[in-house]
């Protein structure tokens, strides 16, 4: 067994992780590694975990709801610099949150209007609160709770700009409401536009926002666990989760995440984005995709939540999941970007235009067209960013592109 096999055997057994679902795919070749380890969940007797259980992607949903924008882009029905409060009016109302005048907000009029781009790559002014001390603080202000649940996208993330559209980088709720702009107008569910649109063509049956009302999916969900608050520094091993997840109390689809898919099923989309196959965005369409979309000042902004890393290295960027290198970033439609070449000693590693993004329960996902080698890291460990998954993470990641990138 190599020491990838083995470093995995290792950390489902020694309580590193419950299980992971590891997939690679290569432009030509389509899956060239598809792998599963440990267990489904915690309990006695659990089954085994498998590529085709059911995970909550979280955030790692959020591409997909892009994919399903751009489309709309594509059929004429929408264009990526309009002005999205012709659809999204709750948007076009809100104003720049400047601070706190004691318990009174003062705004400002924003500079420009929020476009489609800016929502997909996180630099419209929008903001989660949970990331935002601005908007934790207005919401208490205003008698709400700094971190409202996930209900539905108005309900839950109408706050205002933390800054000009354009002039910044935010983790946000933009592809949210970008989820919700697919849904106005393209006149269905995005539920429905996503099974149409995405899982159809690709041929995934086990994709949903809804997987209370698909038991035959329910039976497959993989448990959530958390890394052990008790033992400090994050050193723990993985115990059983307790309580509700965020999004428990969601009545309509999150964009941005409340998808649940299979790691099989999810590197059948990235593997269509790399081969750019056509079956579910053009070709040009696709090309965009890993173009910077931000503008200088954005990208400035962008760069300064990951400039803590030393130069030539690699490490945390807290609260974001993975690996980062200390180069040039920017954001696509899709995922983040890194701009320059970065190499594993002295291995060929990332290449310039290698996108890539996570989601919160360590889910992580990358495409390296340059290299010809996309990747699934599935697992449902909390928290975020978990520095023991990150480092399996590295170690998979690596491991694919010393087998299978650049054939």
């Amino acid at each position: 067994m190599t020491s990838l096999e083995t470093a995995f055997e290792k950390a489902s057994s020694d309580g590193t992780l419950a299980g992971a679902a590891l997939l690679a795919a290569t432009t030509d070749k389509g899956i060239v590694y598809s792998k599963a380890f440990g267990k489904r969940s915690l309990e006695k007797d659990a089954p085994d975990m498998t590529v085709d259980d059911v995970m909550q992607l979280y955030s790692a949903t959020k591409l997909v709801t892009s994919i399903a924008a751009l489309q709309l882009v594509e059929r004429g029905l929408f264009t990526l610099d309009e002005d999205v409060s012709s659809v999204l009016p709750e948007i076009g109302g809100l104003k720049v949150l400047k601070g706190m005048n004691g318990s009174e907000p003062v705004f400002e009029e924003p500079q420009s209007k929020v476009t489609l781009r800016q929502l997909l790559s996180h630099s419209s002014g929008l903001a989660y609160p949970f990331l935002s001390t601005e908007i934790a603080e207005y919401n208490t202000a205003q008698g709400r709770p700094a971190f409202p649940p996930f209900i539905t996208v108005t309900e839950s993330f109408t706050f205002p700009l933390t800054y000009h559209p354009g002039t910044a980088w935010q983790y946000s709720s933009g592809i949210e409401w970008a989820g919700l702009l697919v849904s106005r107008v393209s006149g269905m569910s995005l539920e429905e536009f996503t099974q149409r649109n995405i899982a159809s063509p690709l041929g995934i049956e086990d994709m949903t926002y809804f997987l209370a009302e698909k038991p035959h999916l329910q039976s497959r969900l993989v448990s959530m666990v958390n890394r052990d608050p008790s033992i400090p520094d994050g050193k723990g091993k993985v115990v059983p989760n307790e309580g509700p997840g965020f999004l428990s109390q969601v009545k309509e689809e999150m964009g941005g995440a409340g998808l649940h898919t299979s790691a099989r099923s999810y590197i059948k989309i990235l593997h269509s984005l790399l081969a750019n196959d056509g079956k579910i965005l053009r070709p040009e369409t696709v090309d965009s995709m890993f173009e910077p979309q931000l503008t200088p000042a954005s990208q400035r902004s962008l760069q300064a939540h990951l400039d803590h890393i030393p130069k030539g290295e690699t490490g945390p960027a807290p609260p974001f999941i993975g690996e980062f290198a200390q180069v040039q970033h920017d954001f696509g439609l899709g995922g983040m970007l890194s701009m320059e070449n970065v190499d594993n000693g002295p291995s060929k590693w990332r290449r310039k235009g290698y996108m890539f993004w996570s989601g919160m329960a360590n889910w992580y996902w990358f495409i390296d067209r340059e290299a010809g080698l996309c990747g699934i890291f599935g697992t449902q460990v909390m928290p975020n960013a978990d520095d023991q998954t990150r480092e399996m993470i590295s170690i998979f990641e690596k491991g694919m592109y010393e087998r299978f990138a650049f054939a």
